[in-house]
């Protein structure tokens, strides 16, 4: 007899989505993985688009949490909370793309070679494509390598295209949202902290860009450009980088192994030189790992 199929939950927030969330929601359900279930939290919305939940719901197709407005940080952790503790992996979902048919099954498939006492993260590449679905480009997120150094200053995980296991689930639901800049950034720093990331070179959905989307993952032009000064520039934004990294510590750093505590107290705890020098690649864009390497002579990080 085959072996049962695990017990995967999709968790979807969101926020005045309606325009395209019966697509994404259809192209979820539509997976090819069994034994699965949809667990949605609303942040708030003030469209219409609870009303388009609620006919799911209605169904029986998906779970639905109406919440208070917590930001996409804070809805994202807390649906990760909320998901059964006989769940074995849980994907997350945004509320404006659309999967193909196998991006789950792919995952599971990879995932149950995987350590289950492991913390375990999978992600994956997709199709940028602009409001109407007209593909623009496939992403290359991955370029070098994505490991521990590369986590650190530069979030090369797209939440979009992440599945986790219950192991990693339990830490990120104890550890809360306190000191988390991005919610998939944080993901994978804590899976690559102290367990493992795969990184699959496959483009498992379509990721619509809208005016909307809260990052620029994928873009081009100037809107990633604007992205990019704004995040190494504004100072607001370098220090939620930096707090991340100590939540980091305070969270798992006694349970590192001792070459990634030591990369990440120096990278916290280094002189401006000390980080300078750092005998690792930490960005995936040779002119962007020398950006960061200035800003560490300046003392911006």
């Amino acid at each position: 007899m085959g072996r049962e199929a695990p017990r995967t939950f999709v968790v979807m927030s969101t926020y005045n989505g309606a325009e395209h969330l019966a697509e994404q929601l259809d192209s979820v359900l539509a997976q090819d993985a069994g034994n699965l279930s949809v667990l949605v939290r609303d942040d708030g919305s003030s469209d219409g688009t609870v009303g388009i939940l609620e006919t799911y719901e209605r169904a029986g197709e998906i779970a639905l949490v109406r919440g208070e407005n917590l930001g996409v940080v804070g809805s994202f952790i807390d649906l990760i909370s909320r998901v059964p503790a006989d769940a074995d992996f849980i994907a997350l979902a945004d509320q404006d793309d659309v999967w193909h048919p196998d991006k789950l099954s792919r995952a599971l498939e990879v995932l149950a070679e995987k350590d289950p006492v492991v913390p375990q993260l999978y992600c994956a590449e997709y199709v940028f494509c602009d409001a109407d679905m007209r593909p623009q480009g496939r992403s290359r997120l991955n370029r070098i390598g994505v490991g521990f150094p590369t986590m650190l200053y530069e979030n090369m995980v797209s939440g979009n295209t992440t599945v986790i296991n219950r192991a990693l689930a339990d830490l990120v639901a104890e550890a809360g949202s306190e000191g988390v800049y991005c919610h998939d950034w944080w993901l994978a720093l804590l899976a690559t902290a102290v367990g493992e990331l795969t990184f699959d070179d496959f483009a498992c959905l379509e990721y619509r860009r809208t005016g909307s989307n809260v990052s620029p993952t994928g873009a081009g032009g100037l809107s990633l450009l604007r992205y990019r000064i704004r995040t190494f520039f504004e100072k607001g934004e370098l220090f939620r980088i930096t707090e991340q990294l100590e939540r980091l510590r305070e969270v798992c750093g006694g349970d590192m192994p001792p070459k990634r505590r030591l990369l990440l107290d120096r990278a916290l705890d280094g002189g401006r030189l000390s980080k300078a020098l750092i005998p690792v690649r930490l960005r995936q864009k040779p002119l962007e790992e020398m950006a960061l390497r200035l800003l560490f002579l300046a003392g911006a990080l």
